[in-house]
């Protein structure tokens, strides 16, 4: 039993629980909101941190025998220790009176696995186990041992050696961790790379314990190696032991009381126990993450108003919150586009009413071109070549009389009768005379073929007319569901528009929260923070003071943000009503035969030379 458990029987509770019971609704409220979840998950894990046992980090390069030193204080081999497969995620092992395993995976998601399955997990180079990894954030071994009702222990992933002088492990795990045990090798020196690490954790207070593992296999003087290593960074670091993590699961197996003394784990297990009482040291960890939790929070509120998606939701809603201006000009322009389709609808219905010739209907056809299709071109490529063809007869025809009417003047005046009377006289050698009468006579030719033509392609306008004039109807029919149909895209897009807007207040809304939690800072955990209870210097309290104001000065407040928001922006059903339909009825294209026929001259016909 811990001591939170022992307060909460006594009915006290100690400063750090306190905290946490304070930061509790802090954390329900920032859950709320889908942005900051990273942030909100930092400050679940402070919150799981203080209520649960110390957390001890196991940590070094590969193959030092970090799991195998956690599976000797286990006294099994619980852990799976691969001398070519490193582990590959970092595991938590933790009290559990049912033994299983836990894979907690990137997107949240946990799965539950029989104890054995920590290879698949942690070291296996199966496929499917390497998919798996590929997602892992993390596993839980739960195991039932005494020692771990005391405390936590983690094993992580292998140092990574970056460079000769870099090395590197997850500061968010290292920032959670009560203690650390630097697992180096016998015989094998803490590199310059690790000493460098060991530097920057130092200059963050940060002392670990090392273990030196595997003084059986040394072949040297163990006493000398660990002065050795001592003397070079015993300063930086709270304590040294050394112990064969192999001897002690021997011990464990064989019940084999002097191979565990031998094994020097006693030593170790008296170090974690007595580091497991420190609770004054975790209160003081607690805290300090919690601080940097907090300067963490006041970067993210600071940086809410300039990113997204608060910037464009807020900056919609007020674009529609101005004044209704915003609504009132959008109004203006759909009912500008509403009316241009009434007035298109109109027009397409009363287009045939002026068409009473096929020149008029040609000119529509020209003009709208919703009625044009191959099929009416083909049509209207006949009428063309019809009255292209009655344009040619007559101009003949008129070239024709005039030709006719100036022979008959000059028979009148020379012989004092006209053509009509048949003679031309005695002069049969009259070559001027033989002459007009040919012209005339070819003209009356190229008269008669045009008018032939003009049969030709008026029968085929006559044949094509009443079919195609209802299928032109037709299209103009089609022209107008049409623009029903571009009015029920315009009542769409106005959906779509509120349908955005919604989203807009949905997203923005979701920082409501946040605003909560400001004022939940300031009122709630900040009065604590500066009672004294936790005992923070003087610093620490100004420093609080000074990031919680810092996050309480940016402003989220959506207050009268939606007053002055039009109701049937969001709420109403702005669906544009319309009576196209039963206001206008479309007049069908209705021409006759004798709206289509031309009317042309008769056939002049073919002069004979008489003389008598």
């Amino acid at each position: 039993m811990n001591e939170q458990q022992n307060s909460l029987l006594a009915g006290t509770s100690t400063p750090l629980q306190q905290l946490i019971e304070r930061i509790k609704p802090l954390q329900v409220l920032l859950a709320q909101n889908s942005y900051i979840k990273d942030t909100t998950k930092r400050l679940e894990r402070i919150i799981e941190d203080a209520s649960s046992q110390a957390m001890i980090l196991v940590m070094g390069k590969e193959r030092v025998g970090k799991t195998t030193v956690i599976n000797g204080l286990l006294g099994r081999e619980v852990l799976s220790a691969s001398s070519k497969n490193p582990t590959s995620a970092n595991t938590f092992i933790r009290y559990g009176e049912e033994e299983c395993v836990k894979a907690v995976f990137l997107d949240g998601m946990v799965a539950t696995f029989d104890i054995d399955k920590v290879e698949l997990l942690t070291t296996s180079d199966a496929f499917c186990a390497q998919i798996i990894r590929e997602h892992l954030d993390y596993i839980e071994v739960f195991i039932k041992h005494d020692l771990l009702k005391t405390v936590t222990i983690v094993d992580s992933v292998a140092l990574e050696l970056t460079t000769e002088y870099a090395a590197f492990l997850s500061e968010l795990l290292v920032n959670r961790v009560d203690e650390i045990f630097w697992v180096i090798r016998s015989g094998s020196v803490a590199t310059d790379s690790e000493l460098k690490l060991l530097e920057r954790y130092n200059e963050r207070g940060v002392k670990p314990h090392f273990i030196i593992n595997a003084i059986d296999s040394y072949e040297g003087n163990i006493v000398e190696f660990v002065k050795s290593e001592y003397s070079r960074y015993g300063n930086q670091i709270e304590s040294m032991v050394a112990v064969s993590a192999t001897k002690a699961l021997e011990a464990s197996k064989t019940n084999n009381e002097q191979l565990k003394i031998d094994s020097q784990y006693y030593e170790l297990f008296q170090l974690i126990t007595k580091l497991s009482k420190n609770h004054e040291k975790k209160t003081r960890h607690i805290i300090e993450q919690f601080i940097e939790w907090l300067n963490r929070f006041k970067r993210e509120v600071e940086q809410i108003p300039s990113k997204e998606p608060y910037l464009s939701s807020r900056q919609n809603i007020e674009k529609y919150n101005s004044g209704g201006g915003f609504e009132y000009t959008r109004e203006q322009r759909d009912m500008a586009i509403l009316t241009a389709y009434e007035e298109e609808y109109e027009h397409v219905c009363h287009i045939f009413k002026p068409i009473q010739t096929l020149y008029q209907l040609l000119q529509l056809l020209t003009s709208e071109l919703y009625l044009r299709d191959e099929r009416v071109e083909l049509f209207e490529d006949y009428a063309l070549n019809y009255q292209q063809a009655v344009r040619d007869y007559r101009k003949l025809h008129v070239e024709y009389m005039q030709q006719y009417g100036l022979l008959d003047q000059q028979l009148r005046k020379v012989h004092g009768r006209g053509i009509e009377k048949g003679n031309f006289g005695e002069n049969r050698q009259n070559t001027v005379l033989n002459q007009k009468v040919i012209r005339l006579n070819s003209l009356q030719q190229k008269c008669k073929e045009k008018l032939q033509q003009i049969h030709y392609f008026e029968a085929l306008v006559l044949e094509h007319l009443y079919s195609t004039q209802n299928y032109i109807t037709e299209l103009a029919s089609k022209r107008l569901q049409n623009i029903i149909h571009q009015v029920a895209e315009l009542n769409v897009q106005r959906k779509r528009e509120v349908v955005v807007l919604k989203s807009y207040v949905n997203k923005l809304s979701e920082f409501t929260c946040i605003e909560d939690a400001q004022s939940f800072v300031r009122d709630g955990i900040l009065p604590l923070l500066l009672s004294g209870t936790l005992a923070l210097s003087n610093e620490h309290k100004k420093n609080i003071e000074e990031t919680i104001d810092a996050i309480c000065a940016v402003d989220l407040s959506q207050e009268g943000l939606y007053n002055n928001l039009p109701t049937n922006a969001y709420d109403k059903n702005i669906v544009l009503q319309t009576d196209f339909e039963t206001k206008y009825t479309l007049s069908p294209l209705s021409l006759t035969d004798g709206d289509i026929l031309s009317q042309v001259p008769d056939l002049p016909e073919e002069l004979v030379l008489q003389y008598g």
